[in-house]
């Protein structure tokens, strides 16, 4: 594979250093409750900084450079998108979901149970929204006991997630992340007036018995 930003894939060669050029310094040290933001009250819509600008921008020129992108994978809401594991970045981000976003969500919802210790994922994909392409997405449910979306760019105008019921609409600052539940969040990409919205989604699954 033809990589234009190597650097993104050295997690395994040096760990440190990778996060500390990669992960927000204010989730490094795993403070939830000095990170964590809920966006309307009881609105169980979470937001909070994960990746550095860096990192955003480089996995998506790196999408850009290896150019995987489908149409057909989501038959009923149909995306931009290709998965993860296309471009070789699904075991980089795993780590991540496993030491801050796993944690972040098993604190906020009271989570117990030893699935808690896997991998929950599956499927976790990168997609893009621009008014000449796809420019939103209908309202819709994930296929998740709880989704994950990164925010990789804020260069467009329009866009942002709304969920219906908790009547928010959601434009995460670069590097930021959204959790939330279902099936109570049905939800809506909203329509791109111009440039192009990148974004990173996590469909993720665990034993309706852990949810305290």
């Amino acid at each position: 594979m033809n990589k234009l930003h190597p650097e993104l894939w050295s997690l395994s060669i040096d760990k440190q250093r990778w996060v500390e050029r990669f992960i927000h310094p204010h989730t490094r040290v795993k403070d939830w409750d000095g990170i964590i933001t809920e966006a309307k009250d009881k609105s169980d819509i979470w937001t909070f900084p994960i990746f550095t600008e860096e990192f955003c921008r480089m996995v998506i020129e790196e999408a850009e450079h290896q150019d995987k992108w489908v149409t057909d994978r989501h038959s009923n809401y149909p995306t931009t998108d290709f998965q993860l594991k296309e471009i070789g970045l699904h075991d980089v981000y795993d780590f991540v979901l496993k030491e801050y976003v796993f944690p972040i969500a098993r604190y906020i919802w009271g989570l117990t149970g030893s699935e808690w210790g896997q991998n929950m994922t599956h499927d976790t994909f990168l997609a893009k929204y621009s008014p000449d392409a796809q420019g939103h997405l209908s309202s819709h449910l994930d296929a998740s006991n709880y989704s994950v979306t990164l925010a990789l760019n804020d260069e467009f105008e329009g866009g942002g997630t709304w969920y219906n019921r908790q009547q928010v609409l959601i434009k995460a600052p670069v590097g930021h992340m959204c959790l939330f539940p279902m099936p109570t969040h049905k939800h809506s990409g909203r329509w791109i007036d111009s440039g192009v919205r990148y974004i990173i989604v996590s469909f993720c699954r665990c034993g309706q018995d852990n949810w305290g």
